[in-house]
């Protein structure tokens, strides 16, 4: 991009979002405190990088803190299980770090997220764009018994191939057992009112409902985690259909009002470049299975079928444009 186009660039956002509270929080953080997590403490140097890691499937649940997963995952159910430090705070992040650039022949990428067919489409021997095959228009996500199916596929289309299981949950839109309404806004399936909290203006997100006090930590933890109840119930299908070594890890936290080094104010959701535990900080429980996958490398031939405007609408629908 021209020096011209940026500035014009900054100029619009300025012009559009001046009285947006949301819009200048969420550019704080990319302009000031992220720059600084990234390069100067605490870095990306502690990251796992996880094609590097042994597995035969590894399942991703999308945005799921490592304190949510203790709360409601039996992780004594696992062979091993530990913390491991992620390499991005937001999907984008994340994929570009382990995937973008990259040739994964021996690799079968099955996903509920666009961004991993936006960031990394031509990087695997095939790519399940479930986001776009299979996207609920009602619930404004993915479910997580499509993306199961779609992985179970994947796994018996290519028995020599390692696979990747994107689910879209814990990540909102919350799917699960509880429903939190407030102001005209509902956070199940993201129906979008007028909202009158403490901050003033419109959420986006459920982080920007709990940062307006529109809903308490209390009630947001509670939904967040029937969301990932609801997508460890197919995990389990999915373990118990698979062979080989299974591991269950995230891509991102979220933040619920932790205060962020160094300017100590509060975060909410998950802003890229920030490298503090609650978003960072993810699981990883190992499932040790009989018979190992016996991987042979092949042609790096995936490439996403998804036109540009589609995969904008359904980026917008699960809440990040």
């Amino acid at each position: 991009m021209a020096v011209l186009d940026k500035a014009r660039y900054v100029l619009d956002g300025l012009r559009r979002n001046f009285t947006d509270t949301f819009w200048w929080r969420e550019r704080f953080f990319e302009y000031v405190v992220g720059p600084f997590h990234t390069n100067v403490s605490p870095t990306r140097s502690d990251s796992v990088r996880v094609m590097d890691e042994d597995w035969d499937t590894l399942v991703l649940l999308d945005a799921c803190r490592v304190d949510l997963f203790e709360e409601r995952v039996d992780t004594s159910a696992y062979d091993e299980y530990r913390h491991v430090t992620s390499a991005g705070s937001t999907t984008r992040e994340w994929v570009r770090q382990n995937f973008t650039g990259g040739e994964y022949g021996d690799t079968v990428y099955v996903t509920a997220n666009p961004y991993v067919s936006r960031e990394a489409g031509d990087a695997f021997h095939e790519l399940y764009e479930v986001w776009l095959d299979d996207f609920d228009d009602e619930l404004r996500t993915v479910h997580p018994s499509d993306v199961t199916e779609a992985a179970i596929e994947a796994h018996e289309a290519h028995p020599d191939k390692r696979v990747v299981v994107h689910y879209m949950q814990p990540h909102h839109p919350f799917i699960g057992a509880r429903t939190l309404q407030f102001a005209g806004w509902q956070i199940e399936g993201e129906t979008h009112g007028e909202g009158d909290g403490e901050a003033g203006g419109r959420p986006r997100t459920p982080w920007d409902a709990l940062w307006m006090g529109a809903v308490s930590r209390d009630e947001l933890w509670e939904a967040y985690g029937d969301n990932l109840s609801l997508v460890m119930d197919s995990v389990e299908e999915l373990r118990s259909a698979v062979s080989g070594r299974l591991v269950v890890t995230s891509d991102h936290g979220n933040l619920l009002g932790e205060r962020v080094f160094p300017a100590q104010i509060r975060g909410y959701g998950h802003p890229k470049g920030i490298r503090t535990p609650e978003l960072v900080e993810v699981p990883w429980a190992v499932a040790d299975g009989d018979d190992r996958r016996r991987v042979h490398a092949g042609d790096a031939e995936s490439a996403s079928a998804s036109e540009r405007e589609e995969m904008k609408d359904r980026l917008r629908d699960l809440g990040y444009a």
